[in-house]
């Protein structure tokens, strides 16, 4: 099942299961798929539509037709094609999906903080996959008009480490600004008062993005509170919040921080979980120490 219409370039990738949440995601995949100039290929996996012929793989081809058509109806001119994987469970499908894509969407449902699964494929590919991944929450999708891109940003120690944590998310976040047109709010959290970074020292860090992306509006905040509870409350103001993983490699992409775990699983706006793989415009990545990338050794945002 494909439509008439193709693109060059590397894909964005949707998984679906038939839910609503996964509906949701696919129209918020297509407009995304749109803004960068993307095809989209729409993925349900279901070990359980084998052989051909039986009455799971109708469903299976069901859930799929059901999913390209809220694509094509979102988008009209996007190229989009659908594909069945019969071999692996989701989760294992999707992140092979990722290895050649160039974003992996997938749905998370709503409802109450207590009834989200953490084992749920959502939070299962948002720190393993190789390409970055947006996980995008409810049952709606709808125009955010008018609301910014956020992003939260580390103190950074003597050393610069948090600056390299941070660039793959501040690269991501002013991309993801400038295609939708918003604004974009830089949020740095810290424990305690006397531990807040100067605002000059914000300003220095993200210079070089503001260079590259002159038209975007930024705005910075520094609160005092806890990192991951002031994160998502911010979310509620948002239309995207990005975040990254906390290193390089399946094994330390596999460990999402604190905040990002919270995000994923009740963020009130789409969350984008990007590899830490992305230097600041102009310099080179360099290799972090492990410690300085846990959350818990110097109260960092994650």
């Amino acid at each position: 099942m494909d439509s008439t219409t193709r693109a060059a370039g590397p894909e964005l990738v949707v998984g679906v299961d038939g839910t609503a949440t996964a509906l949701n995601a696919v129209a918020w995949a297509a407009v995304e798929a749109r803004l960068r100039g993307r095809p989209l290929r729409i993925l349900h996996a279901a070990p359980y539509a084998t052989p051909p012929g039986r009455a799971g793989r109708h469903r299976a081809e069901a859930i799929l037709a059901h999913a390209f058509t809220v694509a094509h109806r979102t988008e009209p001119d996007l190229a989009v094609r659908t594909e069945l994987v019969v071999e692996q469970q989701p989760a294992a499908a999707l992140l092979a999906a990722a290895e050649d894509a160039e974003l992996l969407v997938v749905g998370m449902a709503g409802g109450r903080l207590d009834e989200v699964v953490l084992g749920s494929v959502a939070v299962a590919v948002s720190g393993r996959a190789s390409c970055a991944v947006a996980v995008v929450r409810g049952h709606r999708y709808g125009p955010e008009t008018g609301k910014p891109v956020l992003v939260g940003v580390a103190a950074a120690d003597d050393n610069g480490s948090a600056d390299d944590i941070d660039a793959a998310a501040l690269s991501a976040a002013f991309a993801a600004a400038h295609r939708h047109g918003a604004g974009l709010v830089v949020l740095h959290v810290h424990l305690l008062p006397e531990d807040g970074p100067d605002r000059r020292q914000l300003e220095r860090r993200i210079a070089p993005w503001r260079t590259r992306h002159p038209r975007v509006p930024v705005e910075i905040r520094i609160v005092p509170g806890h990192p991951a509870e002031q994160l998502v409350l911010a979310t509620s103001g948002a239309r995207l919040v990005v975040v990254s993983t906390r290193g390089r490699g399946p094994v330390v992409r596999a460990l999402l921080g604190s905040c990002s775990r919270a995000l994923v699983k009740h963020s009130d706006c789409p969350v984008e979980v990007v590899p830490r793989t992305t230097a600041p415009p102009g310099d080179e990545l360099v290799a972090v120490p492990a410690s300085a990338t846990d959350p818990h050794d110097r109260s960092q945002l994650w």
